[in-house]
């Protein structure tokens, strides 16, 4: 074996690293995304539950029949509102952690034992 070829050896040992380093990458890069995308519900849960307790706050206010459905037919429209802008945030964080967790597959992935 000449000076120049590698040993079988360190050749399989390169592999393993490039592989663990490969696997380290997506794992990190998948564990940032879910921790955005779980960041993201509980700040979307804060923001339903007060939208609830102030709900319940006006309908406590209320005297009339009319009121209850004004109250309501508003908090509903709101919530709607709010609800679609939340699930468009969450495909999108979706979206770009699917794009994030495929970046090291476009070159190949490990390409360690080749």
């Amino acid at each position: 074996m000449s000076a120049k070829e590698e040993n079988p050896f360190e050749k399989m040992n390169g592999a393993t690293e490039k592989t663990r380093e490969f696997v380290e990458k997506a794992y990190l890069t998948a564990l940032q995304s879910a921790a955005q995308y779980n960041a993201k519900l509980l700040e979307f849960a804060r923001v339903n539950n007060e939208a609830a307790f102030h709900y319940a706050n006006e309908l406590s206010g209320m005297k009339t029949p009319a009121e209850f459905l004004e109250i309501t037919a508003r908090h509903a429209r709101e919530q709607l509102a709010v609800m679609t802008a939340q699930a468009k945030e969450l495909a999108t964080l979706g979206q770009q952690a699917t794009l994030k967790a495929a970046e090291p597959f476009k070159g190949g992935g490990a390409k360690g034992f080749g």
